[in-house]
């Protein structure tokens, strides 16, 4: 891999956070991902997950310490998503380490790494001394990771810690193991796999915690056309005008325990009527929806200045509900009327509107 020129400088990668365990005080790290940060397919993902294993083996470390971990992990869903409901899941928290891991996720996303980076600079913002690690993870029979080359220069362009689990695996896929050894469905591990996978990050996160330096600057200059380091979520419930929409029950039963919109949905709004509408005047350079989806699940519409912009599909094809979104970019940003509507009463439960500025 090319290196890239303008970092030369490293963060002190992780040691400040070890120090923090071991003087015995609290300590926060997020799991921000997909399934696999999640646990799929694990016996029990609130043991035996790469994620459970990676907090056991940290306080068995340091049991001296007060680790408090946050699980920000949901199926399915890649970095777009999780550009905007890290306000919502990760910032308020105020974690001291965070894992950011979507290299599978964003498999076939062309915005993949532009949204990577607006997590990045978004939790920098928050919290200048957080530590981020990127955690690059393959998948399918084969093994690939189309993603890993460009996710890797994004780490190294912000001198930040890059976990490359993904390279790491592959070259122990041979005579002595398979694909099939370590993944159950392809994608996600068994508990053998993630076992290999806590592993091979705690082994990393031991050697890099024992590199020194001072931290470099932070780069002004961002690596891609960072649209997304605006990101920000509306709870919709919170307005003060909900036209002829009005607060719903977020739903307690979800497809998978991962997808349960009560987890990671405050509220929702629902059609008081046919045809409901609601109104607002918002500066923005992108618009989208967070919802609930459901089984015979409506439409939902958003009207950009009286002209249809974005239709959301909220249909479900399983039994229990689950979790959707759509944004798309404008062409620039500045203010207009932005118009929610839904054909049908109380068949859509929104909870967030999405938006950049």
């Amino acid at each position: 891999m090319k290196k890239v020129s303008k970092t030369s400088f490293k963060y002190p990668s992780l040691n400040s956070f070890y120090r923090k365990l071991g003087q015995g005080k609290p300590a926060k790290i997020a799991y921000l991902g997909g399934s696999i940060t999640f646990g799929a397919t694990a016996s029990d993902p609130l043991k035996t997950s790469w994620r459970a294993l990676n907090a056991e083996y940290l306080k068995r470390k340091f049991p001296r310490g007060h680790l408090g971990p946050i699980d920000a992990a949901i199926g399915g869903k890649g970095s777009k998503l999780a550009v905007f409901r890290m306000d919502r899941d990760v910032i308020p928290y105020s974690p001291d380490l965070t894992f950011v891991e979507y290299a599978v996720n964003d498999w076939e996303d062309p915005t993949g790494l532009e949204s990577v980076e607006g997590i990045i600079r978004k939790l920098k913002i928050s919290k200048p001394d957080m530590e981020i690690v990127i955690l690059i993870i393959g998948s399918n029979k084969e093994y690939g990771c189309p993603k890993r080359d460009s996710y890797a220069k994004l780490a190294e362009y912000y001198g930040l810690p890059c976990i490359d689990l993904f390279s790491q695996v592959k070259k122990r896929i041979g005579a002595k193991l398979a694909t099939q050894d370590f993944l159950t469905d392809g994608c996600h591990p068994n508990d053998r796999g993630y076992k290999l996978y806590a592993d091979i990050i705690n082994s990393n996160l031991d050697k890099l915690a024992e590199e020194k330096g001072k931290p470099g600057k932070f780069p002004e200059k961002p690596m891609t056309s960072n649209r997304f380091q605006t990101a920000k979520i509306i709870e919709l419930s919170k307005l003060k005008k909900l036209g002829t929409w009005e607060k719903g029950v977020v739903d307690v039963t979800g497809i998978w325990f991962d997808h349960q919109p009560s987890r990671w949905m405050s509220s929702v709004i629902t059609p008081a009527a046919d045809n409901a509408k609601l109104d607002l005047n918002l500066k923005c350079s992108g618009l989208g929806l967070y919802y609930e989806s459901m089984p015979e699940g409506e439409k939902v519409i958003i009207e950009i200045d009286g002209k249809e912009f974005l239709k959301a599909d909220t249909s479900f094809k399983f039994h229990y509900p689950g979790l959707g979104f759509d944004f798309q970019f404008l062409p620039e940003s500045k203010v207009r009327k932005v118009t929610l509507s839904s054909p049908e009463k109380g068949k859509v439960k929104v909870g967030y509107l999405l938006y950049t500025n």
